[in-house]
């Protein structure tokens, strides 16, 4: 879908398993799309958020384990995905996200 988002996310993957790295908010982005240093000078990058992707049968049951332990999540219609986002015990931000979405 680069055509969708230009280029965002990078995916990096192997068979069926892959990994979506967004850049952060604070993080320059140049026309060529590599990632610089984030600015004011810390050469450490940091991590917008971590998504995983899930068949739509899963997607539902990920919801349904969130909300029995009581973990409040967002959902987010994107068009050619459904996403939902919630934080781990340390606070990272995570996504699960769906492809297996009516067409319109």
């Amino acid at each position: 879908y680069d055509d969708a988002w230009k280029g965002v996310p990078v995916f990096i993957g192997k068979g069926t398993t892959a990994i979506a790295l967004f850049h952060t908010e604070d993080t320059e982005r140049p026309a060529d799309g590599l990632h610089r240093a984030p600015r004011g000078g810390n050469s450490n990058p940091r991590m917008l958020h971590l998504a995983f992707r899930a068949s739509g049968k899963d997607f539902k049951a990920a919801q349904a384990e969130l909300r029995r332990h009581g973990i409040s999540f967002e959902f987010q219609d994107h068009e050619i995905s459904h996403s939902i986002y919630f934080r781990d015990p340390d606070g990272h931000k995570l996504e699960i996200t769906t492809y297996d979405v009516p067409h319109r």
